[in-house]
């Protein structure tokens, strides 16, 4: 690596290319946008894979113009907690000795991973450089609301004190959700010149596609298929839990409405355990191609995103912008005025069963399976959204305003 060399912007991200999870695919979008508009970006990032972290990657190579510094790391396993904590407080104390050693004018980092936006941004203060805080996960408040965690533990205590440095001494912090924006106010407070609402966003379907009729075969059964791709871990685990019970009814077993759940997390084998005895809900591993990824997004007939009462203000999924991509009508449990259900209902672009009844909720979602008049209103508003609000080109020139008006 060339520390001589001056860099516009230098990204911080857990994971980065070839990793295909959501937040590699947003920062190597943005790291590409950036370089494509004539900005020198190097991304700081682990050297191996936080999916399947058996795999490692160079330690330095340029990709698309692109520098990537990759820091070594032991293999650690990201869904042991002990290990996952330390994976993140070994990137961020290397991160940090990275970045006193480059020259740049503005440090962008992510929460999470933890540690890293504290370090790198004293670091940054201390040179009298710019810094931009992008907030995924408002760690530790939502494990907090989820009572997974006492207020008492030192690590959470240490967490709240970096973050309210963060949200006071960042030059700008980026929020996914209007939702995360109030919380912050109240709880942690933020001057309004900080804050950047720039939701996330998705690739277009359409971009690069090749379609696999093998993806079909393999994922989809004949009817009505309702895909959940994602995580299956604590944050979910409820939600799923939820709507795994509510497809066992009869009545949309009877009409062939399927459940098809694509993903990993620790939680993965309970819920398949409480779905062991119905006939049309079904298991797959984690989708690590994007082509794939394309082909099961295209051949689902309407997309699950789920959120945890207590994440609202906390995070907002990923997954829903790829979905409004897809253009079909999305089926939500998510909390009312959560980013997501704001943006459901402004769009009118699917439904939020989370204060319906059971009885509610199986009507709602056999009229997305038989009212085709319906099905094609919704379907064609997400996809206007999507083009309007949550597509790559829209999403990535916010981020450039953002990047100008700090160089």
């Amino acid at each position: 690596m060339h520390y001589e060399e001056e860099y516009d912007i230098v990204l911080f991200p857990q994971t980065f290319y070839p990793d295909a999870d959501a937040t590699a695919k947003l920062m190597t979008d943005l790291a590409e946008f950036l370089v494509k508009k004539g900005k020198k970006v190097i991304v700081v990032t682990p050297n191996r894979s936080y999916e399947r972290p058996n795999i490692k990657y160079p330690e330095f190579e340029i990709i698309e113009d692109i520098h990537v510094n990759r820091i070594k790391i032991p293999k650690l396993n990201k869904n042991n907690a002990i290990q996952k904590i330390l994976l993140y407080y070994l990137f961020s104390t290397k991160a940090k000795r990275t970045l006193k050693k480059l020259n740049y004018k503005i440090a962008l980092s992510i929460l999470p991973p933890f540690f890293v936006a504290y370090k790198t941004l004293k670091v940054t203060k201390k040179k009298g450089k710019k810094f931009i805080f992008l907030l995924h996960d408002l760690h530790p408040d939502t494990l907090l609301r989820r009572k997974q965690v006492s207020p008492n533990n030192p690590l959470v205590i240490l967490l709240k004190k970096h973050n309210k440095y963060i949200f006071q001494n960042s030059d700008k912090t980026i929020f996914l959700g209007r939702d995360q924006i109030e919380y912050v106010k109240e709880n942690y407070g933020i001057s309004n010149d900080k804050i950047e609402f720039i939701p996330n966003w998705a690739r277009g379907l359409e971009e690069n596609f090749i379609k696999k009729d093998s993806i079909k075969e393999k994922y989809y059964k004949p009817g009505f298929n309702i895909l959940y791709a994602g995580n299956m871990g604590e944050a979910q685990v409820k939600s799923l839990e939820k709507v795994i019970k509510l497809t066992k009814n009869e009545r949309l077993f009877a009409n062939s409405v399927n459940l098809i759940l694509v993903g990993q997390g620790r939680r993965k084998d309970y819920l398949m355990n409480i779905a062991k005895d119905t006939g049309n809900v079904y298991f797959f591993d984690y989708v690590h191609d994007f082509p794939d990824y394309q082909n099961l997004i295209y051949f689902a007939d309407c997309y699950l995103v789920t959120m945890r009462n207590e994440s609202k203000g906390m995070s907002v999924p990923s997954k829903t912008y790829y979905y409004l991509s897809g253009g079909k009508p999305i089926l939500a449990d998510v909390p009312v005025n959560s980013e997501v259900d704001i943006l459901l209902r402004e769009n009118n672009a699917g439904i939020n069963i989370n204060n319906l009844s059971e009885e509610e909720a199986i009507e709602n979602i056999l009229m997305l399976k038989n009212n085709k008049e319906y099905y094609q209103e919704l379907s064609k508003n997400a996809r206007k959204a999507f083009e309007n609000k949550y597509s790559k080109e829209v999403a990535l020139e916010s981020y450039l305003r953002v990047v100008e008006t700090l160089l």
